[in-house]
């Protein structure tokens, strides 16, 4: 199915017309391959523009300007021809293989991906943006792939990950890729986040809740259903007083209950424990929070654990 990046990634980002957005849904409806993009575009959905217009840049240099618009000329004219290449390949012979789309709208892989092919629709500044944010994740793609794929690479940094499994290594490379700045732009809705915890407990089938951890010095901001190896991964996101976002991962593991333990991941803090058929992971920068103490007062079930007891507004409530 033939339908340019940009329209998808105005679809997610609402703002494309709604006869537009009609022509989409409809797209998504009936391609497992459109779905897969649309899934892959909704999970890197950060407020990163929001983030960039409250900092102090300097100009971007004209030879960078004239640089850029150089690779997007030779890009835009090797996608016009790689497209008119494809129009004489079969459908069947480009049609998506991920089954992506029978897991639902808000199930994200937890992989490396391109975000688009080929971005003719864009102005200058949106491409400008999208260079240097491509060039910063493709430096952090080139160290997470070897664990998001389950190979054998090493980290570029000293890691203790002794321990830790695969899963939970993949989960720490992905937290690096959140900065405060956006996720402290992330306004949590109750609606939204309770929709996605009732697709945990009855798709994903793991019964848990979101954890109250604002007495800990941590506010919610959102919940993610990701997966790993075609796995069922729960990403909750926090943003301490002070520091990088923290998050609790959650995967099903048949194993035994195991109490804390830390380890380092990618310069990441870990403290890891298995409970009830569960594995957690506690993901965080180094000094921003006590995430022993935590992970202790979490596996022994000494943290409120109720979504109804998450206001949005950012008050504590009462014992």
């Amino acid at each position: 199915m033939n339908i340019d990046d940009a329209i998808l990634l105005a679809y997610v980002d609402g703002d494309l017309p709604s006869d537009e957005c009609a022509k989409v849904e409809r797209l998504i409806h009936d391609s497992a391959e459109v779905a897969s993009r649309v899934s892959m575009l909704r999970a890197s959905q950060l407020p990163y523009k929001d983030a960039f217009d409250q900092q102090s840049l300097p100009p971007v240099p004209e030879s960078l300007t004239r640089s850029v618009e150089e690779l997007i000329r030779q890009h835009a004219a090797k996608a016009s021809a790689q497209h008119a290449a494809e129009s004489t390949v079969p459908a069947a012979a480009t049609a998506g293989d991920e089954p992506e789309a029978l897991l639902g709208t808000n199930v994200h892989r937890l992989k490396s991906k391109s975000r688009a092919k080929a971005l003719p629709g864009l102005s200058w500044p949106k491409l400008a943006v999208a260079f240097v944010a491509g060039a910063f994740c493709c430096g952090l793609a080139l160290r997470l792939v070897p664990q998001l794929a389950g190979g054998s690479g090493t980290f570029s940094t000293a890691s203790n990950d002794s321990g830790m499994t695969p899963w939970i290594k993949a989960a720490a490379g992905y937290q690096q890729l959140y900065t405060r700045d956006t996720v402290a732009l992330l306004q949590p809705d109750t609606k939204t986040t309770a929709a996605i915890l009732g697709d945990i407990r009855h798709v994903d089938d793991i019964a848990m809740e979101i954890p109250d951890l604002r007495r800990q010095g941590l506010t919610f901001k959102r919940v993610q259903r990701l997966r790993f190896h075609d796995k069922p991964l729960v990403q909750i996101v926090y943003l301490p007083e002070n520091g990088k976002p923290v998050a609790l991962c959650v995967l099903k593991e048949a194993k035994a209950d195991a109490a804390p333990s830390a380890g380092n991941v990618q310069g990441m803090d870990v403290v890891a424990w298995r409970r009830g058929q569960l594995g957690y992971a506690l993901i965080g920068e180094h000094g921003s929070v006590d995430l022993d103490a935590l992970g202790k007062e979490l596996y022994k079930g000494e943290v409120t654990t109720s979504i109804s007891g998450i206001g949005m507004d950012g008050d504590v409530p009462r014992s």
